[in-house]
């Protein structure tokens, strides 16, 4: 009779594992395309997910629609040669587009493919995100500084002084919340009309990527192989803080996050190839993908790009040059 109890218990606990790990077991893409050979520095969708612009190490910058995974348009900074773009982005209408190398910045018409205006910067671009219609970019420098300007007219609005490399730029589509994550650890929060910082939030590692829910209500940080949190913007109190996992000299780095319209969860891809869907409130993982990987190669791939699809459909862009559709 104990024997029988005992076995039942044993393939109780062998059920409940198998469940577990089931059930924390993570799917893969139902479709994917290749768009660059040898990999990418930059990769950006729009925010429906329908467009992608990337930035290949072999052929610089390129405008694709996905649903066909047709190449658009090619954009690079000068004639007969292939820039190495490191920042890139699609405005929120998608009629514009941004792409920085090193020290310049062009803003594209994603409807002619022309460009619209072409810039130099003060420091080399590490990233850059647009506002609304494309009037205003921030940009990430290296020389401690991000600044917001206005790419369509030319000129500096605000200077942004962090004391580090930036490395993570956000901001609201209304232009009027600003987030950056620099080498020093320090996700900081600004007021774009005046400049000023509004919360700065320290994590425990160079911040890796940053991101602003569409109305202003949220910021989210993650460190290099360190921890990731959301605040309140209006309060600027820590609400959730993200599971990066738990090894025992290092955890996983959140390479990209995005926000849902609705604000209810965040997409949040990893170094690793790893894309989450996690609750905005509790961090709660509701599900898992891992993006395509090429077995041919040493190295994963860098989730780079993230957007929300129609229902239950999102993509990925990986730096091995995969366009990745879940569900």
């Amino acid at each position: 009779m104990k024997r029988t109890a005992k076995k039942t218990l044993e393939l109780g606990f062998i059920v409940f594992c198998c469940a577990a790990l089931l059930s924390c077991s993570a799917e893969a893409p139902v479709r994917t395309a290749k768009y660059a050979v040898q990999g990418l520095y930059s990769a950006v969708l729009s925010d429906d997910g329908s467009t992608a612009l990337i930035g290949s190490i072999e052929h610089g910058g390129s405008y694709w629609v996905n649903a066909v995974n047709e190449r658009r348009y090619n954009w690079n900074h000068a004639q007969g040669e292939y820039s190495s773009l490191l920042g890139v982005d699609i405005d929120p209408t998608g009629q514009f587009a941004a792409t920085g190398g090193a020290r310049t910045l062009v803003l594209w018409n994603t409807v002619t493919g022309k460009s619209d205006g072409f810039w130099n910067t003060p420091g080399d671009i590490q990233s850059l995100k647009l506002t609304q219609n494309g009037d205003y970019a921030l940009i990430g420098l290296n020389d401690q500084t991000a600044r917001y300007f206005d790419i369509k007219r030319g000129g500096i609005k605000q200077t942004l002084r962090t004391g580090a490399t930036v490395r993570a730029v956000d901001v609201t589509p209304d232009g009027m919340l600003g987030i950056t994550g620099d080498d020093l650890s320090k996700v900081i929060l600004w007021d774009m009309q005046t400049g000023e910082k509004k919360y700065e939030w320290p994590l425990n590692n160079a911040i890796a990527s940053v991101a602003l829910s569409a109305d202003g209500k949220y910021a989210f940080g993650a460190a290099q192989l360190g921890n990731a949190k959301i605040w309140s913007t209006r309060t600027g109190k820590e609400l959730t803080k993200i599971d990066t996992g738990a090894l025992q000299y290092r955890n996983v780095t959140i390479s990209q996050a995005v926000f849902a319209k609705d604000d209810r969860t965040i997409l949040m891809g990893e170094v690793t190839g790893r894309v989450t869907l996690a609750q905005v409130s509790t961090g709660i993982v509701q599900k898992e993908w891992d993006i395509m990987q090429q077995k041919s190669r040493l190295t994963g791939s860098v989730v780079l790009a993230l957007a929300y699809g129609p229902g239950n459909r999102y993509y990925a862009i990986g730096s091995n040059g995969y366009f990745n559709v879940l569900e």
